[in-house]
């Protein structure tokens, strides 16, 4: 009987989800956590001159209960309302990492990264080691990357036909003083056998992939470093196909790959060189993928481009001026082949001051646009050069903001200003679209009173939107109010805001929503045993009708809000 409990209590921990095992914790008394909690919430709705957007009344009880044996989480989760209920237990796929010291540990169902050109988070079911002792680094895995899903027969679909991909994969390298060189080898191949029936039209077709990469940087001295990365990857994309036994293409990896006449060898490499000082920085990173670029280790890449960025920055007056900026240019269709050119531009800067201990000031621009030409088939009987388009976006993006504060220890005051302005615009050939223009505005005024504890708030806000013939202004001021009672368990809040609505410059509506809050949090002797909470809102929306064809309502949600957690 003790031999059966023990197999049961082990077959329901194999299914238990865990983030890390820290073997350090063994026999202390931490090493077993129990934590978890119960909500329950309810809100009540009504509507008056529209057709209710919610049900009048809902309900809703969740809870959790987590125990966590040496870091090892075991989480329960529950959820019930008068819609529906569910229970989750998230365990079905098994993930263990144990760690000791500079060993950790992978089994079951986990995702490592060795670099954005190979390994990339991509999740496998098997095992993986991290080393780190002194300055060694180094990374292992082996595992199943995708289960085989069979053809669909009865859909007669192949969309999730998949075969069983194996892979392994390792990292070495060494750091020190500022220095590290890393290589990295990773592998994938697909089982052409792991699926029964294969359609003749399918373009679902088992691959296989080798990638070599090297990944290094060093400092050249106190202000200069460099560093860079250089992927070559090898793809087949059908093991099926026949096996290339000419010498015309070079097998660049000779043991671990296979020539077959679909295989292809891409590259990718980027390389960043910093400057760094005590007041001025500045980054020049470039990066070159190659067209058709992929790795199986990861489950989306971006190929066919060219990106070159600068990223200086300084620090003047002590400290208290900062200015950067971030530019860069980004290219694709670099083989021209394609029928289309994209090309990027993207800068933005920055900028903060700080005047005084009361002043401060901020400011941001950026500016992203593309350019995309397209380009006709060559055809040796017809050639219209109106067949030939381009296509230019620009958005552009501006916020200033300032803010002041002042008073004295009884009584904090500030003000606050902030704007922004937003365009954007687009021309294809000789078409240009009107663009389209945001324009926003903030002036607030807040204060708290800390004798009471007691804080309150005035905001003006204003918003106007052009786009096209229409003309579309926001405006209205906001109140609020808020007091802390017996020794901060209490906590109410209120407020107001009045919003008019104008078209063209015509009223359309006035908008007025109220909202008040109740927080209770009570002090307990012991907080092992768990704190309890409790919220109250009530919101109050009401548009009042300007116009004959503006239609007047109003709305009242309540949510009660009750909480325990341990």
């Amino acid at each position: 009987m003790r031999f059966s409990l023990f197999r049961t209590l082990l077959f329901l921990l194999s299914g238990f989800n865990s983030i890390a095992q820290n073997m350090e914790k063994l026999g202390q008394k931490d090493m077993l956590k129990i934590s978890g909690g119960a909500n329950f919430s309810s809100i009540v709705y009504a509507a008056n001159g529209i057709q209710a957007r919610r049900d009048p009344f809902t309900w809703f009880m969740s809870g959790s209960l987590n125990f966590s044996v040496l870091d090892w989480s075991i989480p329960f989760n529950y959820s019930y309302s008068n819609q529906h209920g569910t229970f989750t237990q998230p365990f079905n796929q098994v993930s263990l990492t144990p760690q000791y010291k500079w060993f950790k540990g992978y089994a079951g169902y986990n995702s490592m990264t060795f670099s954005s050109y190979t390994m990339a988070g991509y999740v496998f079911l098997g095992g993986g080691i991290e080393l780190n002792p002194g300055n060694w680094r180094i990374s292992a895995m082996y595992g199943q990357l995708n289960k085989p899903v069979p053809y669909d027969a009865i859909t007669d679909s192949d969309a999730n036909m998949a075969y069983k991909r194996m892979g392994y994969g390792a990292k070495a390298g060494y750091e020190k003083n500022g220095h590290s060189l890393h290589l990295i080898l990773f592998k994938a191949s697909d089982d052409p056998l792991s699926i029964p029936f294969i359609p003749l039209n399918t373009a679902v077709l088992p691959k296989d992939n080798t990638v070599i990469s090297m990944i290094g940087k060093t400092k050249l001295n106190a202000h200069f470093s460099l560093e860079g990365e250089y992927a070559l990857s090898g793809l087949t994309r059908n093991i099926l196909s026949a096996e290339d036994v000419t010498a015309e293409r070079k097998n660049y990896f000779p043991g671990l790959f296979i020539m077959r006449s679909t295989s292809q060898f891409f590259s990718a490499y980027k390389t960043a060189f910093a400057y760094h000082a005590q007041q001025f920085n500045v980054r020049l990173q470039y990066e070159r993928v190659a067209p058709d670029y992929q790795t199986l280790g990861a489950y989306y890449f971006n190929n066919d481009l060219e990106n070159i960025t600068i990223a200086p920055s300084i620090s003047l007056l002590k400290g208290k001026l900062n200015l950067s900026l971030n530019s860069g240019f980004q290219r694709n269709n670099l083989d021209k082949t394609k029928l289309n050119d994209t090309r990027r531009f993207v800068n933005a800067a920055n900028m903060n001051m700080m005047v005084s201990n009361k002043l401060s000031l901020n400011a941001s621009y950026s500016n992203f646009s593309s350019y995309t030409k397209n380009r006709p088939q060559n055809d040796p009987f017809f050639y219209n050069t109106l067949d030939t388009l381009n296509f230019y976006q620009v958005t552009q993006s501006a916020n200033a903001g300032v803010s002041y504060n002042f008073g004295n220890a009884r009584l904090k005051q500030g003000l606050t200003l902030f704007t922004s302005y937003q365009v954007t615009g687009q021309r294809t050939g000789t078409r240009e679209q009107v663009p389209a223009v945001v324009y926003n505005g903030n002036l607030g005024y807040n204060l708290g009173w800390l004798p009471t504890k007691t804080s309150g708030s005035i905001t003006f806000n204003i918003n106007q939107s052009v786009m096209d013939a229409l003309i579309a202004t926001y405006w209205g001021p906001n109140l609020s109010i808020a007091q802390t009672l017996m020794n901060n368990e209490l906590r109410i809040n209120a407020g107001g805001t009045l919003n008019q609505v104008v078209g063209n410059g015509k009223t359309n509506s006035n908008v007025f929503n109220s909202r008040i809050g109740v927080n209770y949090v009570p002090k307990v002797k012991d907080p092992k045993y768990g704190k309890p909470t409790f919220g109250i809102t009530c919101n109050y929306l009401k548009r009042m009708r300007s116009q004959q064809n503006a239609k007047k309502f109003s709305e009242l949600t309540a949510m009660i809000n009750l909480s325990y957690s341990f």
